[in-house]
């Protein structure tokens, strides 16, 4: 369209040109040049028409392009709006399933949660008839602790305990309260409750400090922190029997213990 309007342009220049001359030189202009300038003005004119009929073409063209282009665009907005939507409804529905997993998952985790609650629950204690008349008779302290020997030495370790508490309960002081204290905690440790055993066995060297037992309560607490993976633990426990004790058996374990954990 540039060409054609540049064409004429030129053919325009050329006529006035021209026509200019012809006006300058007055009476000097032949009929020829007249004619030949009609000629030119009509050529010219042909040539305007052409390219106007042109121009009109490539008008009508551009605005069929435009139109085109324009419900290319119209439809490419209304497809990204469908998909759009498309994606929101998605989201929604995964949001959805999302909330539902997180339950189902929360739930799980309370249901894990009570089974190791529930295992770390230590079963019910069950107490034989002459435990019971000893407890509820309010028995001889030391018929109380030999019931709950025989008790330990017969496997009913839940009885047994159950004897071991109410002896400690009961007397609190007795000369076989560190006794009781380390019994009652192995029978702990037996029956895997090692959190439990572990503060047991503690108990003996809080409220007893110079009583046989605390060097064997000490090993024990090692032997637990050792079964509980704590071995840094383990290590400063097993190397204060060794300091303390020294000479003694317990220290000369502790020792063996030591090299076998570094």
């Amino acid at each position: 369209m540039y060409m054609m309007r540049r064409s004429h342009r030129s053919v325009a220049v050329r006529v006035v040109l021209t026509m200019a001359a012809a006006v300058t030189l007055g009476s000097c202009a032949t009929k020829g040049d007249l004619r030949n300038l009609q000629t030119e003005i009509r050529m010219l004119a042909a040539r305007q028409d052409t390219l106007l009929a042109q121009l009109r073409m490539e008008t009508l063209s551009t605005q069929d392009s435009v139109r085109t282009q324009s419900d290319q665009i119209f439809d490419f907005r209304g497809e990204i709006t469908r998909q759009l939507r498309d994606i929101a409804r998605t989201l929604g529905t995964l949001e959805a399933l999302v909330g539902q997993n997180q339950q189902a998952i929360s739930g799980v985790r309370d249901q894990v949660a009570n089974l190791r609650r529930s295992e770390r629950t230590p079963p019910p204690r069950a107490v034989d008839d002459s435990t019971r008349v000893l407890v509820q008779g309010g028995g001889d302290p030391e018929e109380l602790y030999r019931a709950a020997q025989q008790q330990v030495a017969r496997g009913s370790l839940n009885t047994a305990r159950a004897a071991f508490e109410e002896f400690l309960s009961s007397y609190p002081n007795h000369e076989f309260a560190p006794d009781a204290h380390y019994f009652l905690a192995d029978i702990l440790f037996q029956q895997e409750n090692f959190a439990d055993a572990l503060e047991a066995f503690r108990e003996v060297q809080r409220r007893f400090p110079t009583a046989s037992r605390v060097p064997d309560s000490l090993y024990r607490i090692a032997v637990i922190q050792i079964e509980m993976d704590d071995l840094d633990e383990a290590e400063q426990t097993l190397q204060r029997i060794v300091n303390t004790y020294a000479g003694s058996i317990m220290a000369e374990l502790a020792a063996d213990k030591l090299d076998e954990i570094r």
